[in-house]
């Protein structure tokens, strides 16, 4: 009995069977994200979306009772899982409270369209990704500060020379420096230099422009290329270092097919050598020495 309550328990988190609950509450959140729906539909769907909860709240505590604590939280799956369910766990309470009013009871419950990220699983080498992905990351940490560090610096310098114009821009330091953020971005960053110009002088303008101008070329074409630059190159940095090893392997097995090749061309030089002796005969200089054979890197 023990045996069938376990296989059973088994066979609720078993992993196909979570996927289809998390596709199915992905499909049912979409549905319900639409407005006009008739009171019968609208109800089914809730219900639908109310045993999704359920279940996911059911699969962490059969998998912690399953693997226990240690075992359930080594994964980072599971960790992601818990997070996921915990934050929508108020969903739990709505046929009791009417917490559907509240924006943040909303969020929460939203939060479970994260798990549709576990289809993930089965994208090929998706362990190679997120490796790459991590590494890109570390790598770029440095130039993604330096332009942290530079937007908030041209935020404020931009805020001080441009919020008596009365543009919206740069009323504040936050206002300036996401519109700092947006000329880095390059795409319409011509209409803020605008917005601010049509406030000021033709004088005024001109510096305007120039000002936003430089931003763009420092903070958008030359930053970012260079952060996107770093991010590839350590991207494809483990596909580098593996053709590197492949080369490297082939190297030394060259130099171990010459060695082999120069110790053959000596023991047929002392076969000669012997030969000649035995027979009487004086081998000429290129007999005696045998050219040895060229070296796999041509020196």
């Amino acid at each position: 009995m023990n045996t069938a309550k376990g296989q059973f328990w088994r066979a609720l988190v078993a992993e196909r069977l979570v996927l289809t609950i998390i596709v199915l509450n992905a499909i049912v959140l979409f549905l319900r994200g639409f407005s006009g729906w008739s009171q019968v539909p609208s109800e089914i769907l809730w219900h639908v979306d109310y045993l999704c909860t359920i279940y996911f709240a059911v699969e962490l505590l059969t998998k912690t009772r399953l693997l226990g604590w240690r075992g359930y939280w080594s994964s980072g799956w599971n960790r992601f899982d818990f997070v996921v369910v915990v934050a929508s766990a108020p969903h739990l309470l709505s046929p009791f409270l009417e917490l559907d009013e509240f924006a943040v009871v909303l969020v929460l419950r939203t939060a479970r369209l994260m798990r549709v990220m576990r289809l993930m699983h089965f994208i090929p080498d998706v362990e190679h990704l997120w490796l790459g992905i991590a590494r890109a990351l570390r790598a770029s940490i440095g130039v993604l500060i330096a332009l942290i560090i530079y937007n908030f610096v041209l935020g404020l310098v931009a805020c001080y020379l441009f919020r008596e114009t009365g543009s919206p821009f740069f009323q504040d330091p936050v206002s300036s420096m996401y519109a700092i953020f947006r000329v880095f971005t390059v795409e319409g960053w011509h209409d803020i230099p605008d917005s601010v110009a049509a406030h000021s002088g033709t004088g005024l303008a001109v510096f305007i422009r120039l000002f936003f101008v430089f931003a763009v070329l420092t903070g958008g074409l030359l930053g970012l290329s260079l952060a996107n630059a770093v991010f590839v190159d350590e991207m494809i940095k483990d596909n580098n270092d593996d053709l590197e090893r492949q080369l490297e392997r082939l190297r030394s097995e060259l130099a171990q097919d010459h060695r082999r090749s120069m110790a053959e061309a000596a023991r047929v030089q002392r076969s000669l050598a012997l030969l000649a002796a035995h027979l009487g005969v004086d081998l000429g200089p290129e007999e005696a020495a045998p050219k040895p054979p060229t070296p796999p890197d041509g020196s």
